[in-house]
């Protein structure tokens, strides 16, 4: 062995020497500490301290849904029991929205802070889902709050955790009913002052939300959950009457949309089968599309608040807005509610305000309202002569207008059609994407409920309706009446 050979393979010895000499064992893993419990979701190690707080979204938290002060208490091991026994509904309902199955839970997370959530043996595929405002208003301009503020994950039996940096309302979402209850513990939560129909006393109820620092409520009812803005209800409190506010909503689902379209929760058909959770409605600062719109759960703007609390406005037909975005969902595309340069997109969702009008002896205000003046012009477009064969009802260009022969038929023949058609359309053997098959399917329904051929009247309205539609009703007595002609004010 060469001197140069010995020298080299004397340092490599040398250096090995030294670093096992420095050797020493450290209770770390991939230079990270290992959690005191794991994420059951299976989605990797993660630190589960509830002390230490994400604080990256405060800024966007701060301008909405809000900060919760750190007087509030955080709390730990709440037990919450949720019922999973309801029921839903049949695909052949045929309604554009039914309701989905958030399950609240009735506490808060705070703004970038863990949430652990204990959840039973026997119990999987649940989502955890906090927040509430699920409208992605990203790119909106101006942008009035962050784009997403929900976060929404997987939870198993065991313990679990979630963070949602802007904080929000808790929600455990089953993927559908089974004939259970289960009961879950929630840690480092915050008790929101929620008005729980049934449990919930109205002056108690206003005293813990004037104490709150929750941000973020809920009024709940059997048929309708509405999740409302806390600074906004602190300024409306001596307006309403909670307790009352949600048995009317509960009323008007019940008696005005579900009874209406011949639905109800035990009959004889499982096809009509009403919901058996409620609606939702979110009142939000920034929303996706319009002052409002449809869906699970519909939206709308913090301007809407009053539209939800005052009782005799709702049941004089006047609270349009949250009516008409329940309607949307109730609405019958596939069957006889048609769409095109005719549609009655903007329309058959605002008939239900008709009926919960007339259900108290009422008339909607909006009819007799002089700015909008939509029931004259109708009513004269329908008497004009018929003789001109190009006269169509997508001559009618406003969709107010296009709900008065709907209205003409319920006063003459009563409220009960709606029920008929609805019921009709629902054991029908199949859907329809045909616009002229949906008018066919109406005018044959309206017939056979009123039992006289209503052609003249489709007529006159610019509904064109087919041969065989007409052959398929040719039996009943023709209409005599001018029924087109009727004031509906």
């Amino acid at each position: 062995m060469n001197i140069f050979t010995l020298k080299t393979f004397l340092g490599i010895a040398a250096i090995t020497t030294m670093l096992s000499a420095c050797t020493k064992s450290y209770n770390f893993k991939d230079g990270y500490d290992q959690p005191k419990a794991i994420d059951t979701t299976g989605i990797g190690s993660m630190d589960t301290s509830l002390n230490k707080i994400d604080s990256s979204g405060f800024p966007d938290a701060r301008k909405f849904p809000g900060l919760v002060s750190v007087v509030e208490p955080r709390l730990n091991d709440q037990a919450v029991t949720l019922d999973l026994n309801f029921k839903i509904v049949s695909p052949q309902i045929r309604i554009s929205s039914p309701p989905g199955y958030w399950l609240s839970t009735g506490y808060y997370a705070g703004p970038g802070e863990l949430v652990k959530i204990e959840i039973p043996q026997g119990t999987e595929g649940m989502t955890v889902q906090v927040g509430a405002h699920t409208d992605n208003v990203t790119g909106k301009a101006p942008q009035l709050r962050a784009g997403l503020i929900v976060t929404a994950k997987t939870v198993l039996p065991g313990v679990n955790y979630i963070r949602n940096i802007y904080g929000g309302p808790i929600y455990l979402i089953p993927t559908g009913p089974s004939n259970k209850k289960i009961t879950v513990k929630l840690s480092n939560v915050c008790k929101s002052p929620d008005f729980v129909l049934g449990e919930s006393a109205d002056a108690e109820w206003k005293d813990r939300l004037r104490k709150s620092q929750v941000p973020v409520v809920e009024l709940r009812g059997k048929r309708l959950v509405i999740t409302m803005y806390r600074k906004v209800l602190l300024g409306l409190l001596d307006n309403f009457n909670a307790e009352a506010v949600m048995k009317t909503w509960d009323e008007v689902i019940e008696k005005d949309y579900n009874d209406w379209y011949g639905l109800s929760d035990n009959p004889a058909d499982p096809i009509d089968q009403a919901p058996g959770t409620p609606h939702r409605f979110v009142l939000d600062i920034q929303i996706s599309l319009g002052s409002g719109h449809s869906g699970y759960p519909c939206m709308a703007y913090l301007d809407w608040h009053s539209d939800f609390l005052d009782t005799a406005v709702i049941n004089t037909g006047a609270s349009w807005g949250p009516c008409h975005e329940i309607g949307h969902n109730h609405q019958m595309t596939n069957t006889w509610s048609w769409g095109g340069v005719e549609a009655l997109t903007e329309t058959s969702n605002n008939l239900f305000v008709f009926q919960v009008a007339n259900r108290h002896g009422k008339k909607p205000p909006r009819i007799y309202d002089a700015g909008q003046n939509f029931v004259q012009p109708a009513l004269d477009w329908a008497k004009t002569d018929t003789v001109n064969t190009t006269k169509n009802f997508a001559g009618i260009t406003d969709v107010f207008q296009r709900l008065v022969p709907f209205v003409q038929l319920f006063q003459r023949y009563g409220y009960g059609m709606m029920g008929y058609i609805c019921r009709e359309a629902r054991h029908e053997q199949r859907v329809t994407y045909i616009d002229q098959v949906k008018k066919d399917f109406l005018y044959t329904s309206a017939s056979k409920y009123a039992q006289t051929d209503l052609y003249p009247f489709f007529r006159y309205w610019g509904i064109f309706v087919s041969p065989t539609a007409r052959a398929e009703v040719s039996n009943l007595p023709l209409l005599k009446e001018k029924i087109w002609l009727n004031d509906i004010r």
